[in-house]
């Protein structure tokens, strides 16, 4: 009887562990924008003390094949990453953490600037 009832503790403790480690200040954004010739969707999940962003920037065009090289900024509200690569298939992918930083607010775009082939865009990416 005593093994049932420490059992059903153990449980019970478990379940409160997981529920409190289930912050309300877990937040997840999505941003998106485009331009004529590109696309990009970027993905934010925030928590009190880190930030996790995944995302990507899609070609839009045919030839998918002979972009070439690619550099990309997206600039936010509190810092900036930018990469040079060459698109698989068209598409690159976004990947950023921070840990003990300040976040993005939701209701601020990302700026994005890309350049590829002596070409220039830019466009925003809003939370949706």
């Amino acid at each position: 009887m005593k093994f049932k009832q420490f059992s059903s503790f153990i449980v019970f403790a478990c379940t409160l562990l997981l529920l409190a480690s289930c912050s309300k200040e877990d937040k997840s954004l999505r941003f998106e924008g485009e331009s004529d010739n590109w696309k990009s969707q970027y993905f934010l999940t925030q928590d009190k003390d880190r930030e996790n962003g995944e995302g990507s920037i899609v070609y839009k065009g045919s030839n998918k094949d002979n972009i070439g090289e690619v550099t990309y900024k997206i600039e936010g509200d509190h810092g900036s990453m930018d990469k040079t690569s060459t698109p698989v298939d068209g598409k690159m992918s976004i990947n950023d953490a921070c840990e003990g930083c300040a976040k993005q607010d939701s209701s601020k775009p990302f700026h994005v600037t890309i350049k590829w082939d002596g070409k220039t865009e830019e466009f925003e990416l809003k939370a949706k």
